[in-house]
């Protein structure tokens, strides 16, 4: 049977995850008549683990002995991918029935690389995740050196506030797209190469959509295609979660701006000051017309989870093993991204 897609959905000590994952696509697959597969590759996460992905009834179960992040596991897939058309998945991803075919759609275009859904993050689907973060020297520098330059990074909230409203609501060429899912096709990946497997863990969709760009290609986010993305709860779970995510970053930040530019982003948080803020007791804000809450475990709230105040809003409990100790949240302006108030709610232990 000839294949429209191969979806590759990646799992380290996600089987849970992983059998509800594929359970949606192939739900989504029946709904819109999409004629695909799904290749289900773990990434050593031992025999228990095996057993119960071996129930996800996945057109090809792939089990690597050792854990090759990611990147390996996508590698690995592709290896095993029939299908001209290619889906890229975390394991703690769920489709939602009639959106997939807007995803596919807009990564067969000739000039698109590769092509994002909007996430969201909460069951309602009220809380939209950030459609991509792009790296950058001053963009990277100012996240990190947080409360030094107090106008420029209102400005540049408020721009990215703006930008993020538009994307979750018309979509368009982006520059960077968030791995939780990626569609592209497979003659993409025979001119760019594959995924990096020097990247652990995080920056290897950042680095190999460097190279989709360069090659003259788009970056599509279609917020039509919407996907829940159970954010962190996999990475979580991952041995040295920590020191693969450092390496990570290290080896990109090398690679693009070199060693001196590396070593000066290293010492930005020197420049950081503490910016004061209001205190929540509970995550709650009213609801107020024309505004939006933006959420974030960075004092800079760039980037942001995002969701509508009109309506009373209340940080669902299913997203706080997610959140870190501390978390931003900041009301602003729908009409021009300018930010109103700023709190920080410190999750009890």
């Amino acid at each position: 049977m000839k294949r429209d897609v191969s979806a590759i959905v990646v799992s380290h000590r996600s089987a849970n995850e992983a059998v509800e994952c594929v359970a949606s696509l192939r739900e989504s697959f029946g709904a819109e008549r999409i004629a695909g597969e799904v290749v289900l590759v773990d990434c050593g996460s031992g025999e228990e683990d095996a057993r119960r992905l071996r129930e996800a009834q996945a057109d090809r179960l792939v089990l690597l002995p050792e854990n090759r992040g990611y990147s390996g596991g996508v590698n690995a897939g592709l290896a095993r991918a029939d299908a001209p058309l290619l889906l890229l998945s975390n394991a703690d991803v769920l489709f939602s029935p009639g959106s997939l075919r807007f995803l596919l759609d807009a990564a067969s275009r000739p000039d698109v690389g590769a092509a994002g859904p909007l996430c969201t993050w909460d069951g309602s689907g009220r809380l939209r995740l950030p459609a991509g973060f792009a790296p950058g020297f001053a963009r990277d520098f100012l996240q990190l050196s947080t409360g030094r330059f107090r106008r420029l990074e209102r400005r540049r909230f408020a721009a990215f506030a703006r930008e993020s409203l538009r994307l979750w609501r018309e979509g368009g060429s982006v520059e960077h797209l968030t791995g939780a899912v990626l569609a592209a096709r497979r003659d993409v990946f025979d001119r760019v190469g594959r995924f990096d497997e020097r990247f652990l863990l995080e920056y290897e969709e950042t680095e190999w959509e460097d190279r989709v760009r360069a090659s003259g290609y788009e970056l599509r986010y279609e917020p039509q295609a919407r996907v829940r993305h159970l954010y962190a709860r996999s990475s979580a779970r991952s041995a040295d979660s920590a020191g693969r995510r450092r390496s990570s970053r290290d080896l990109y930040l090398r690679r693009r701006y070199g060693r001196i530019g590396a070593r000066l982003l290293d010492l930005a948080t020197a420049f950081s000051r503490t910016v004061p803020v209001g205190r929540l007791d509970d995550p709650y804000v009213a609801r107020r017309e024309g505004a939006w809450i933006a959420i974030s475990p960075n004092p800079s709230l760039v980037p942001f989870v995002g969701a509508p105040l009109d309506e009373d809003f209340r940080l669902p409990a299913e997203t706080f093993a997610s959140l870190p100790t501390g978390a931003y949240f900041r009301t602003f302006r729908a009409s021009d991204g300018e930010p109103l108030e700023t709190f920080r709610w410190e999750k009890a232990a």
